[in-house]
């Protein structure tokens, strides 16, 4: 049993509203947040939940003359504006990840760790001698002493996930923002994360974590906040009579409001859009005979002597722990990162080089391969309409750099509809939130009509109704006899999709 404080208001929100672009983010939301309260907030893609984070931390103001926000501090003056409060927090969020993966300048692992001690975007000081140790016996507490050298964009989703954490815990903050904090990590590492979560909040450390998944939510959390469409819908205990609200059903109590409780749960919110999947373009065709992708003795990076043939439709699901090499593999059958001398890759039965020497043009491949990654989906974090981020697929560049056709246009219209997201078509990418824009990403992949889709994690960053859609998306290309492949760390979304399994361990690809 946790040892509760006395009760006080640290902040209130009365009828806060927040506009993003020219859509409303928040909309009169009324909040107060009090000591020894953790909270989950939960809503589905889009309802507003980094948002909400980002307003009560005071990263983001409320829209001028849309409601109030108000910090109270132990001896219960108030103040509108966040000093005094935000210094003593930290967070962990998809677009702070995205904010140092875009830096001009590369950040490694301990650079990272260091800024989390000064709580700090960057270091402007020499940190002392003290300071760095510091830093080192944090990475061995969280077991990133191997990536302290390492640059960021060379780390895995899973080993940069880690450094954030590491970095969140290492100024010992009194609120704690999580949002979607375990995204990406293994199931190991998600559960020695939940347990340290829980150990900061057995040490007075507040935590505030959005997910959209129960599952991933540590022990510690007493309190539930749904957000739908920027609205409030409700707020209250976590456990009613020895019940816990996010897992199950469980009664209100008579002085509240009936609510059916199966909303609270992130794994059964309602999806509201419209998909239509026949307006998909349909896969390029390919030689019957020759393999998609042929690996023998390929090597790249951590990857290994890899031998590995994938034929046409069938759907791979590559699994193994962070840092395994399974994005690695991805990007060098994506031709990203060559095969080291010794080793071969084969796409559509070409080479890169054939035997003869003779140069070889790779767009003629890589135009048939669609792809959705982590890495591709923050470098469209950026100020770009939805519809130009789809064009800009035919021919994968970051951003439109040429003049699209009539007929492009339509192409990408229609696989957004497909998707159920053509509302999104004139929104700024930047606005959007992390799971939507993973489906404009998804649907980029789809617009060129691949032979190949590759998928990093596609999973990650959307609630459970766009998890189904994804899922029937896949089954739906699997119809069309689309060569697909798959790493992921919940193999049990797909698991009655997949034809072949491999699993990924130091590098070491074995065949199941």
């Amino acid at each position: 049993m946790r040892k509760q404080p006395p009760y006080s208001p640290i902040l209130t929100l009365e009828n806060v509203s927040v506009r993003k672009d020219q859509t409303m983010a928040l909309s009169n939301v009324s909040f107060e947040l009090g000591t020894g309260q953790h909270w989950a907030v939960i809503g589905g893609n889009g309802a507003g939940k980094s948002t909400f984070l980002s307003l009560v931390r005071g990263d983001i103001w409320p829209t001028q003359n849309m409601g109030r926000r108000l910090y109270i501090d132990t001896n219960g003056k108030t103040s509108l504006s966040p000093i005094g409060f935000r210094e003593f927090t930290t967070t962990v969020s998809a677009e702070l990840i995205d904010h140092y993966l875009l830096l001009d300048r590369v950040l490694n692992g301990k650079t990272l760790l260091m800024t989390g001690l000064h709580n700090t975007p960057l270091i402007y000081t020499r940190p002392t001698e003290q300071e760095w140790e510091r830093v080192y016996e944090l990475a061995g507490t969280m077991g990133v002493t191997e990536l302290l050298d390492k640059p960021l964009p060379e780390c895995s989703s899973g080993q940069i996930k880690r450094l954030f954490l590491a970095r969140a815990m290492a100024c010992n903050p009194k609120v704690l923002f999580l949002d979607e904090y375990v995204d990406a990590l293994d199931r190991p590492s998600r559960l020695e994360v939940m347990s340290r979560i829980d150990q900061m909040a057995d040490n007075g450390v507040q935590i505030l974590c959005a997910t959209h998944r129960a599952t991933e939510l540590p022990d510690c959390i007493n309190r539930i906040l749904l957000l739908e469409k920027g609205k409030v819908l409700h707020t209250g205990v976590r456990t009613i009579k020895g019940k816990d609200c996010l897992k199950g059903s469980c009664d209100e109590p008579e002085d509240v409001e009936p609510l059916d409780n199966t909303a609270l749960n992130p794994d059964a919110i309602t999806q509201t859009a419209a998909m239509d999947f026949s307006l998909l373009p349909p896969a390029r065709k390919t030689d019957e005979k020759a393999p998609v992708i042929a690996l023998k003795n390929a090597t790249a990076g951590i990857v290994t002597h890899t031998t590995l043939t994938i034929n046409k439709g069938e759907r791979w699901i590559f699994t193994g722990a962070n840092g395994a090499g399974k994005s690695t593999l991805l990007r060098m059958i994506a031709g990203e990162l060559p095969a080291a001398l010794g080793g071969e890759v084969r796409w559509f039965g070409q080479e890169r080089i054939p035997s003869g020497g003779e140069y070889k043009n790779f767009w003629d491949i890589k135009q048939r391969i669609g792809m959705v990654t982590p890495r591709l989906q923050t470098l469209h974090r950026m100020e770009i309409a939805v519809q130009d981020v789809m064009l800009s697929g035919f021919w994968q560049h970051v951003g439109l750099y040429k003049t699209p056709t009539q007929a492009m246009e339509k192409i990408a219209l229609e696989t957004l509809s497909a998707l159920g997201i053509a509302n999104l078509a004139e929104r700024n990418a930047n606005t959007l939130s992390y799971g939507q824009l993973r489906k404009v990403i998804i649907a980029r992949a789809l617009v060129n009509s691949p032979s190949l889709l590759i998928l990093d994690e596609p999973f990650s960053g959307l609630d459970a109704p766009s998890r189904k859609d994804l899922r029937t998306i896949l089954n739906g290309l699997a119809d069309q006899d689309l060569t697909m492949i798959l790493a992921t760390h919940h193999p049990e979304e797909t698991e009655d999709w997949a034809t072949n399994k491999a699993v990924i361990a130091d590098g070491i690809v074995t065949v199941e």
